[in-house]
């Protein structure tokens, strides 16, 4: 039973026949009152401000004021958590964004651990549900497969199209975290492998695929990233594959297998009021438009011209959307050019309340509206079966804002089902989002990365987009703010317990 009461934000949406598209769903996220800063603060110079309460920014923000630093967090949404929040409708939960945890997130499992929700966790597939196989449609016609079989073919394919040095990447990326160059495999031998594309990979190794392998691969890269193969870097995955153990066999566990019961809103309301205990101030509903540094002081101007002051920001703003963003100085010119690039990740995640037990499917159509369906386990009510579905981008192919009524259409190629409820959140819409977490096309890697990780003067860049390690993850959003947290403590100063005496 959570101790938080859901309160209606102003995102989501949740389609029915009879309802139609409404706007607005209840999470455990929302924050009230929606500003909490002391009368004698307000206008004062802060030690640090922190622009974001995703992930990235609550760890920042919570370190920070746990030692001791007058902090304030700026949010323009009504709730924290960013690109990561879990939606309650009558008693079940929708995570509709970031969701699931492993314990190879070492940093996630920790803040997990922290506040008591390391073993509050639930299954996304019910081993022996309704439904229990994999429905593949493909242009050779759909089929059923039992989970193993559809597991041992995308295994296959998989570890074919991964195998790029003969090592299943453990040669050209044997240190994940320092993807770029280490003290065994050198820049230029990474910048050869990021040249490739998924789709100029895939031609390499095509004749080694079935027409079922090849329509897997085809659609578990998009599904992996939202974007398709054709703009998807090799390098990204390659990396991945690193961080998972040079092991496909641990995709689903790693992946797509087990999630926080009560949602990640849980978990990130616990890191926000640790923090308003340690003595955190905030704004909710608070866009910034400007974020300017004359003199050693940062000013992070709101769309209202509201001014707050700091000795230096932690800014968590995604890079689709640091466009909107007026920086000065400005930007230097290729952190620029890589924002102009932008990333490829424009991804469609759909859930949906079904009648009956499909706990057990699971299932791939290629080429479709949606690529992937999880049975996510039953609703609230013990019956009904909650459905999780994704594709790639989908732009210009399917809105889901404005043609709502064809997600039942796609769903139900997957499966025969009868639909109460569509539930989702339309990331690319969202202004403060404008896309998924970022996966990049290929050559982005090694000229820009690095740059996106340098600091802006007195502005610290912290974002899962650009993480050393688990990049469009929980747990790298988490490193990111951890990172630049102490970047802040180092500079504007540590006293500690028991500091040295005066020389």
């Amino acid at each position: 039973m959570s101790p938080y009461h859901a309160n209606l934000s102003n995102e989501g949406y949740v389609y029915t026949k009879e309802g139609g598209l409404v706007s607005g769903l209840c999470t455990y996220g929302v924050i009230k009152p929606e500003r909490h800063i002391r009368q004698g603060d307000d206008g004062n110079v802060w030690e640090a401000i922190v622009i974001g309460a995703g992930y990235a920014g609550l760890i920042a923000a919570r370190d920070l004021v746990k030692a001791g630093k007058r902090t304030l967090l700026l949010e323009a949404r009504d709730r924290v958590g960013g690109r990561t929040w879990s939606a309650e409708i009558n008693g079940t939960t929708f995570d509709m964004g970031g969701t699931w945890v492993s314990h190879n997130h070492g940093r996630l499992f920790a803040e997990m651990q922290r506040y008591g929700l390391k073993d509050d966790i639930s299954a996304t597939r019910t081993e022996n549900g309704g439904c229990d196989y994999f429905t593949l449609d493909t242009g050779s016609g759909s089929r059923k497969f039992t989970h193993k079989e559809a597991a041992a073919m995308t295994a296959k394919a998989w570890n074919i199209f991964i195998d790029y040095d003969g090592n299943k990447g453990r040669t050209i990326c044997p240190l994940p975290y320092s993807t770029l160059g280490n003290s065994r495999v050198s820049f230029d031998q990474v910048q050869a492998v990021d040249q490739l594309s998924c789709r100029d990979r895939i031609e390499q190794i095509k004749d080694q695929l079935t027409a079922d392998e090849l329509a897997l691969l085809e659609s578990i890269v998009p599904h992996i990233g939202g974007g398709s193969v054709e703009n998807f870097g090799f390098l990204e995955l390659l990396r991945a594959h690193a961080l998972q153990n040079y092991e496909i066999a641990t995709f689903e566990e790693v992946w797509t297998l087990y999630k926080i019961r009560e949602g990640q809103s849980t978990l990130a309301r616990r890191i926000f009021d640790d923090a308003t205990r340690l003595g955190l101030q905030y704004s909710f509903k608070t866009p910034i438009k400007s974020i300017i540094e004359k003199e050693g002081v940062i000013s992070a101007v709101t769309t209202t011209d509201k001014n707050y002051r700091a000795k230096r920001v932690v800014n968590t703003i995604p890079i689709a959307v640091l466009p909107d963003i007026h920086f000065d100085p400005p930007l230097s010119p290729l952190r620029q050019e890589a924002i102009n690039i932008n990333q490829v990740d424009y991804l469609t995640k759909i859930h949906a309340e079904v009648v009956g037990d499909l706990r057990g499917l699971r299932g791939c159509t290629w080429p479709g509206d949606f690529l992937y369906v999880y049975g996510d386990g039953f609703c609230a009510d013990g019956k009904s079966t909650r459905i999780t579905s994704f594709a790639g981008d989908n732009r210009g192919i399917l809105d889901p804002l404005k043609e709502p009524e064809r997600l039942e259409t796609a769903l139900k190629r997957f499966h025969p089902m009868e639909i109460k409820k569509v539930v989702f959140h339309d990331w690319v819409s969202d202004p403060y989002a404008k896309a998924g977490a970022a996966w990049y096309p290929a050559g982005f890697l090694t000229k820009y990365l690095a740059e996106l990780q340098k600091r802006h003067g007195n502005v610290l860049m912290a974002n899962a987009d650009w993480a050393n390690g688990w990049r469009s993850f929980i747990e790298g959003a988490m490193e990111q703010g951890a990172l630049a947290a102490d970047v802040v403590l180092n500079e504007v100063g540590i006293l500690g317990a028991n500091p040295a005496a005066p020389s």
